[in-house]
């Protein structure tokens, strides 16, 4: 016969409790408020991207979109900024981007980057298209998150 088998109902759901306790107790809860822009095209909307923590750091997420029946081929990556309040560049990233297919009927497509970044509170987390300069100042899309502050 198995021990839990012996065990009261109730001793079983305290040492369930007692495991999800100490199991979100490892976990790190640390986050903080950062801005987060993006600036699309005239053809493709680029939504602020989100940020979660991973295993290795965290994940710069987002999402892009087609506008109306554009025929253009979509484009080829993101760049995502890292910056201080005042503006200052501290680290970039670029993600991948899926082609957005029109004949299939396709609309938006998602991006994501793994950074290891300390970000502090009052950051800038900014994405745009990657052409290989700085993502614009002016974004068309804006949000204050809150994000994990260390990898």
């Amino acid at each position: 016969m198995a021990i839990i088998d012996q065990m009261p109902p109730q001793r079983i759901f305290a040492f369930a409790i007692l495991f999800l306790v100490v199991a979100c107790a490892g976990v790190s809860r640390e986050s903080v408020k950062v801005i987060t822009e993006a600036k699309g095209s005239s053809y493709f909307s680029l939504g602020a991207p989100a940020i979660s923590k991973t295993d290795g750091g965290q994940l710069v997420a987002g999402r892009v979109c087609r506008l109306g029946r554009s025929t253009l081929l979509s484009p080829p990556g993101i760049r995502v900024e890292h910056r201080r309040a005042g503006g200052q560049l501290i680290e970039t990233a670029h993600a991948y981007l899926p082609e957005i297919y029109l004949a299939r009927d396709q609309n938006c497509a998602d991006y994501a980057a793994k950074v290891s970044w300390t970000i502090t509170p009052g950051d800038i987390v900014r994405a745009c298209f990657d052409r290989g300069n700085a993502c614009p100042a002016q974004a068309e899309s804006k949000a204050v998150t809150k994000a994990p502050s260390t990898p």
